[in-house]
């Protein structure tokens, strides 16, 4: 019984620890109004607008921004789903996502954290504690190995809420380590400030899922929820999780 609880435990920090959608940290690099549409589409889960709207943009798209867009599009509609078959489209693109990395001669390192959130999330869906605990190893050492310096001051500050993310998941793994849970939304808290919407649409969510999963305060959580539902009014997801601030006995 206690093996169990462990396994549970684990996989669920885990989970909890990239709950987010890495497009959010794809967006905060672009400042390209097509980027930032086909952004909000997705958010608003307008998924086949935010297909149609992405196809006619990918002209104005570099790769990056397209292959992100692509994959977090099909993110959701899988989430938002009710078949297997959204799961394994994502997969599918997923993986081929993966290999062009695996043999780029020079991979982006914003890139590989990314498409390791996406493989950890999914893993850890489909129950796979090894495979999702290998992906947790790799992001941490990207993490630790990570050279800020060649970066321009956006994605810097992505990185810094990467950072802040991944150490909220290690905190409680480190049986409930205050100091870095603490940095960590310090982080998170002052991009609220933020002049990007988009970097303050991130601190918003994370912190309401902080504040719900992690370190449950319903009464912080809802004002990150309120923020969220006001501005993507149609998401179910952040309109659950605003009643689960409500009611947190759902």
């Amino acid at each position: 019984m206690r093996g169990n609880t462990i396994h549970r435990r684990i996989r669920y920090y885990l989970l909890m620890l990239l709950c987010g959608f890495t497009c959010e940290l794809a967006a905060s690099c672009s400042g390209g109004t097509s980027f930032e549409k086909i952004f909000d589409l997705i958010y608003s889960q307008q998924f086949h607008e935010a297909s149609l709207e992405l196809d006619s943009s990918k002209n104005e798209l570099d790769r990056w921004e397209y292959h992100i867009l692509s994959l977090d599009l099909m993110w959701w509609e899988a989430l938002s789903g009710s078949t297997r078959e959204d799961y394994k489209r994502f997969e599918s693109a997923l993986d081929d996502y993966a290999s062009g990395l695996k043999n780029a001669r020079d991979p982006d390192k914003l890139e590989e954290l990314i498409t390791l959130s996406y493989s950890f999330r999914l893993e850890a869906i489909k129950g796979n504690l090894i495979p999702m605990m290998l992906d947790f190893l790799k992001i941490n050492h990207l993490i630790q190995h990570f050279d800020t310096a060649g970066l321009d001051p956006a994605r810097q500050e992505i990185f810094k809420i990467y950072l802040a993310l991944f150490n909220i998941g290690k905190s409680k793994l480190l049986f409930n380590n205050s100091r870095i849970k603490e940095e960590a939304v310090e982080i998170l808290v002052s991009n609220l400030d933020s002049p990007y919407p988009v970097y303050r649409t991130i601190s918003r969510y994370f912190l309401s899922k902080i504040y719900l999963e992690v370190d449950p305060s319903p009464a912080r959580a809802r004002i990150y929820c309120e923020q969220l539902c006001s501005a993507y009014p149609t998401n179910k997801i952040f309109i659950y999780n605003l009643e689960m601030c409500k009611n947190p006995d759902l």
